[in-house]
């Protein structure tokens, strides 16, 4: 069964794993490595109230994921802890991913964690890509969760590229990135 190669960054905070990954992304394609995939990212409205966005890298196309303390109203909404999510931004996510997954050499899930332990949020697809050869995923994961999401998807070792745990020195940052240039250089897909 083939699957893919894959790097991982832990964090505990979205806003740390997604900076990091999104300085380690253009890193890589000013390497001309090309990449695609989303970054997720945390806001928090006048009220207060925590608000979570799935952003496609590479355009302003952003989607709604979730909202804390709204209650869940119809079939395209899911209650999970102290949040509302919104399977449209999910299924947004992963038709971006569908849409580059023939060009990108590498892409980027970023806020992966307890929602995907619980075969929910973006599970499926990471279930669907680690089964695939071809592009290099790079997975941002919550600490908190790391254990419990290594178990859960049965990452295989011998296919992982590197890892990252944050906060991390500038020197781990930079061999970070130069492996996986050099395992994108290795397994050059060609653009269809």
């Amino acid at each position: 069964m083939a699957s893919a190669r894959w790097a991982l960054i832990s964090a505990e905070r979205i806003e740390e794993s997604a900076a990091c990954a999104l300085s380690v992304v253009a890193r890589l394609q000013a390497a001309g490595i090309r990449t695609a995939g989303f970054s997720q990212h945390k806001s928090t409205h006048a009220q207060g109230t925590k608000r979570y966005e799935v952003l496609r890298l590479h355009s302003q196309e952003r989607a709604l994921l979730a909202v804390e303390g709204a209650c869940a109203q119809g079939d395209n909404e899911m209650p999970f802890c102290s949040m509302v999510f919104y399977n449209d931004g999910f299924a947004t996510a992963q038709r971006w991913v569908e849409e580059e997954r023939h060009q990108a050499e590498l892409f980027l899930l970023n806020g992966l964690g307890k929602l995907e332990v619980f075969d929910k949020g973006h599970a499926p697809l990471l279930e669907r890509l680690l089964k695939e050869e071809g592009a290099l995923l790079l997975l941002c994961v919550r600490a908190s969760q790391l254990g419990c999401f290594m178990e859960r998807f049965l990452l295989p070792e011998e296919r992982m590229v590197d890892a990252l745990e944050l906060p991390a020195s500038p020197q781990a940052v930079e061999v970070f990135v130069q492996n996986l240039e050099a395992s994108c250089h290795v397994h050059r897909i060609k653009p269809v």
